[in-house]
């Protein structure tokens, strides 16, 4: 029993110290990634529940604040694209922050109108986008 004990509190402090490690490399890109990845996961648990409506709007509009400041950002990814080719990677990387922006829009909508078959489509939508993003801009996603 001890052991077991021993062994459970050495991998939490192994896993304490691999996140701690994983905060101070994140880019200021990351940083705003995670909070729209927040948003999402608590969304992804709460968007049919009508009782959540104002926190599930609070909710997207952090998101949505976070994509504006990803917009901004250029994506850690841009450092290895050959000089040529950077414009055309950061035009593409911008259009899809801006249609990221106008589908986070789209289930601002549908939440405030109460249309939760329609939110959860566009929940779904939304949960593509972010896979698309991460295998084209996120160097660590492949």
């Amino acid at each position: 029993m001890k052991l077991k004990s021993l062994l459970t509190l050495a991998a939490i402090v192994a896993v304490g110290f691999n996140v701690a490690l994983a905060a101070d490399d994140d880019t200021p890109l990351t940083k705003q990634m995670k909070i729209q990845n927040k948003s999402l996961r608590t969304l992804k648990r709460q968007i049919d529940d009508a009782t959540k409506k104002d926190e599930n709007l609070a909710l997207i509009a952090t998101a949505k604040t976070s994509v504006a400041e990803a917009d901004k950002l250029d994506p850690a990814k841009t450092k290895d694209v050959p000089a040529a080719d950077k414009a055309a990677y950061l035009d593409k990387y911008h259009a899809e922050m801006k249609e990221l922006a106008k589908t986070w829009d789209d289930l601002e909508a549908a939440v405030k109108d109460g249309k939760i078959d329609d939110a959860k489509k566009i929940f779904e939508k939304l949960a593509d986008q972010k896979e698309k993003g991460h295998k084209d801009f996120n160097p660590d996603d492949k």
